[in-house]
């Protein structure tokens, strides 16, 4: 919906919601240009079928990057991954292969990160959105009254295994969500540390204790942040 000027004002959504706002972006999704293969002999889906070494059907021809297709999903990962980091680590592979180590392609924990105008966003193992959410998955969501700053992390409903998190607003260390899920820890963990995964300049707010309280109420525990340690950070001693 435009306003007097014919500026976007708002949107209305199927269930006849309105939405006001500023901005609205349009997501496509991506398409491989593959189509230039077609009578090539290669095996083709949506992009270049490969296999777990990124080897097509055809001898010594590989496929990496956007283009690249699984044959079978890597977990919950989407068959086609248009995304930097998975291509640079598929060439890391393929390196690796043709230099005479065969090695198989293994992205382990997703993640990813952006920036919206002025609102960077990161994703570390995975949070499923609501009407996609898996049926043992639980979600604590924490937002700031006032700034453009939140984060949802996801953990299993009867283990309280720590299952990945988003934020907005909040730069974390890939590192420390990495090895948190590698090692399975539980959300409570994740919230007494969470000032290690922080990765924001120093002066920078911090919101911790903040997200701790809410936790605290909402699940009847009684955490209380940690304070940041490098040796704990960069796993020394």
């Amino acid at each position: 919906m435009a306003d007097e000027n014919g500026r976007i004002k708002s949107v209305v959504t199927d269930k006849e919601e309105i939405i006001e706002c500023q901005v609205v972006g349009l997501t496509p999704g991506v398409s491989p240009n593959v189509s230039f293969l077609n009578d090539s002999g290669i095996e083709l889906g949506r992009g270049i079928k490969v296999n777990r070494f990124l080897e097509t059907n055809i001898k010594d021809i590989y496929a990496i990057g956007d283009c690249a297709e699984q044959h079978e999903p890597i977990g919950n990962r989407r068959p086609i991954e248009a995304v930097w980091y998975t291509g640079r680590m598929m060439g890391e592979t393929v390196a690796q292969t043709i230099c005479g180590n065969r090695t198989e392609y293994k992205p382990g924990h997703w993640f990813n990160s952006a920036k919206f105008l002025d609102i960077e966003y990161q994703t570390y193992g995975w949070v499923f959105s609501t009407s996609g959410k898996k049926t043992y998955e639980q979600h604590f969501h924490w937002r700031h009254p006032a700034e453009k700053i939140c984060l949802t992390i996801a953990f299993d409903k009867e283990t309280r295994q720590f299952l990945g998190i988003n934020t907005f607003g909040i730069r974390m260390r890939h590192e420390i969500f990495d090895r948190w899920l590698n090692e399975e820890r539980d959300v409570m963990h994740v919230i007494k540390y969470l000032k290690d995964a922080n990765f924001d300049p120093e002066f920078y707010a911090v919101y911790e204790n903040e997200i701790a309280a809410k936790f605290n109420l909402e699940y009847g525990t009684d955490l209380k942040p940690e304070k940041k340690n490098w040796k704990r950070i960069f796993a020394i001693g």
